[in-house]
């Protein structure tokens, strides 16, 4: 089965690193990108990327046959050789494109990326994505960002917030005790229906004997 669908979104493009000493050892025969989170196979000792494998055996039915040909794939964990060669590499960030000019060691990657001030976050409001130094500043502007009164706790984007006066949060607050009254009124009725079926079995129960007093008599 063809693997254009992952060689179309390697994590680690082999663009990310300038020199590239031992391809053979750094390389992901199904991606083509560089290794990441590597796994390898039993027999033959190939590794491949986790996700890549992961994908690899969701499309095929067991036993799930290695990539390079061996009968079946077995996983076991990467060979020492391949992770030493892994860091080695100097790798772009991959927010390069967003402002970025950090070049890292393998093994410094993730984390620096987990935290990278050009990293994309969405704002809540608008959907744009923003570079992570510059999201808090965005956010406290943007027009379509939902605002919360602490009064009513009522949502409304920024851009309305000067509809939101003091009447309107007062009639807001006057309309949530009503229902909130309302709530309770249901509530109370709930409790006292089963006790006044009480009541009237037991005032039942007291006639009943008081007839049976009267007979015995």
């Amino acid at each position: 089965m063809s693997t254009s669908f992952i060689r179309d979104r390697p994590y680690l493009a082999k663009e990310r690193a300038s020199d590239i000493t031992m391809p053979k050892l750094v390389i992901c025969p199904l991606c083509g990108g560089f290794l990441w989170r590597p796994i390898a196979c039993t027999t033959c000792e190939t590794p491949f990327c986790k996700s890549c494998i992961k994908n690899w055996k969701a499309e095929r039915t067991e036993p799930i046959p290695c990539p390079e040909n061996c009968t079946e794939f077995i996983e076991r964990k990467c060979p020492a050789g391949y992770l030493y060669a892994l860091s080695e590499l100097k790798l772009t960030c991959l927010n390069k494109s967003h402002g970025c000019n950090e070049t890292l060691p393998y093994n410094n990657l993730e984390t620096h990326e987990e935290s990278c001030n050009y990293r994309l976050k969405t704002c809540p409001g608008c959907r744009t994505e923003i570079i992570r130094m510059e999201f808090d500043e965005h956010c406290a502007q943007c027009p379509l960002f939902l605002l919360t009164c602490p009064e009513c706790n009522t949502s409304y984007q920024r851009q309305y917030a000067g509809e939101h006066n003091d009447t309107v949060c007062l009639r807001i607050q006057l309309r949530q005790l009503q229902d909130n009254h309302t709530q309770h009124q249901q509530e109370a009725n709930e409790r006292i229906t089963p006790l006044e079926d009480q009541i009237r079995s037991l005032r039942q129960l007291v006639e009943s004997l008081k007839n049976v007093q009267i007979d015995t008599q």
